[in-house]
């Protein structure tokens, strides 16, 4: 047995262990707690940035953000290693040293590095598999995974005997793809929404037995179409350049992994922005970093009973949150998850769009072709929407292709550059 597989087992067997015995809330935030602590006095300090804090509680930590990050990366990872060298290793081979070099899509247009050591990939890749197919080793299953990156983290679960692994590249063009995944038979599909619609489209003979979705918002609309095609609920796993920080139970809830993530909350009305502290990492330190997501928390108890933060729903980002001007000169905030519900609410024949705020008084709303008749309904329904939130911009509305993303992510609300602080 290789060293990678040992690593990954052992990550398998410590998260299933950890899920059977932190069965309550309090044992898993005095768990957690405990590991904290930890982690701060001892793991913390060894990136330049922290090197002053050794024993210091998480609240004296400075809070930090993608552009703090990638200002100053050499604080942030042990080994001092610099943002050129890191994207000097990634445009090469994908590593320097001893550590992997990975980064964002930069779909807000700034993107993001991390370092990673192969026990740390090793210990994601165990992570995830015991939340997402925990009954990996008393099943076969064929996983087909496409993204648009692929990553030597795969390999490792091919050495398991029990998975057989195939990543496919969306880089390459979604359509290229459809056909080689449908003959490669996966009982298990990993894809962002927009490939999965793709695969539900389309008449080729797939029938898996799990579906994920992760990489992009999972909208509703796309949710139903999906599990109408596939008979199978969908599950999301919520994970970043900042790592691993949800997978969806059997029942179809989102759980935040907060077995190895601290979570703080910033509220953005009726959501939250995640402040997140990774105490699993040795490589790069992630602590108090504010990420670029809103969600929804769901208060209700998941019936699969697992104490870990349930999410009733990633809504987007906070970069798409409209910033309107109001009345009387102030902004008025809208976030992407209300103007979907507003555009897709307005006829049952919506299933794709686009809006995009362009100025601080104008937003284009475009649909695609053959749905004319939907254009006043759906412009009516985000009118009356910023209306009643104090705000009343022009808006632009027509029809126009809305080809799949490249290699990037499907965005159906976007704040476009020019449209406000």
């Amino acid at each position: 047995m290789s060293a990678a597989l040992m690593l990954t087992l052992s990550a398998f067997w410590r998260s299933r262990a950890r899920a059977a015995r932190l069965r309550t809330r309090s044992d898993l935030l005095r768990w957690q707690s405990q590991r904290l602590a930890r982690f701060l006095a001892r793991t913390a300090p060894r990136a330049a940035a922290f090197s002053h804090l050794s024993g210091h509680p998480l609240a004296d930590f400075p809070l930090m953000d993608k552009a703090a990050l990638m200002g100053a990366f050499h604080l942030y990872n042990i080994n001092g290693i610099s943002a050129d060298s890191a994207w000097s290793a990634y445009d090469q081979n994908g590593s320097i040293g001893k550590f992997s070099v990975g980064a964002s899509t930069g779909t807000s247009g700034n993107r993001g590095l991390y370092l990673v050591s192969d026990p740390e990939r090793y210990l994601w890749l165990g992570t995830l598999l015991a939340k997402a197919l925990p009954d990996m080793l008393s099943a076969r299953y064929r996983v087909a995974v496409m993204l648009p990156r692929g990553s030597r983290l795969y390999d490792a679960a091919n050495e398991s005997g029990r998975l057989v692994l195939k990543f496919f590249d969306l880089t390459e063009g979604l359509e290229n793809q459809l056909a080689a995944v449908s003959a490669f038979r996966p009982s298990v599909i990993v894809a962002p929404p927009h490939a999965l619609v793709a695969l539900a489209r389309s008449d080729l003979p797939l029938a898996p037995r799990q579906i994920f979705s992760g990489a992009e918002v999972l909208d509703p609309v796309d949710r139903r179409e999906i599990e109408a095609r596939f008979a199978v609920t969908v599950r999301e796993i919520y994970m970043a350049t900042e790592g691993l920080l949800g997978v969806a139970c059997s029942q179809g809830t989102l759980h935040l992994c907060e077995d190895c993530v601290a979570f703080e909350w910033e509220p953005e009305g009726e959501l939250v922005t995640p402040v997140i502290t990774d105490f699993t990492r040795r490589t790069q330190m992630m602590i108090r970093y504010r990420m670029n997501d809103l969600l929804r928390l769901s208060a209700k108890a998941c019936a699969c009973g697992s104490p870990l933060q349930a999410v009733s729903e990633v809504a987007g980002r906070c970069d798409d949150t409209f910033r309107l001007a109001g009345a009387e000169g102030q902004l008025i905030l809208v976030t992407p998850d209300v103007i979907r519900n507003a555009v897709v609410g307005a006829s049952r024949n919506i299933t794709d769009f686009r809006a995009a705020q362009v100025a601080t008084a104008r937003v284009s709303l475009t649909l695609p072709p053959g749905l004319d008749n939907e254009l006043v309904p759906a412009r009516d329904a985000l009118a009356a929407l910023f209306l009643r939130l104090g705000a009343s911009p022009e808006i632009l509305a027509a029809t126009a292709p809305l080809p799949a993303p490249q290699g990037g992510k499907l965005r159906r609300v976007i704040r476009g550059n020019g449209a406000g602080a």
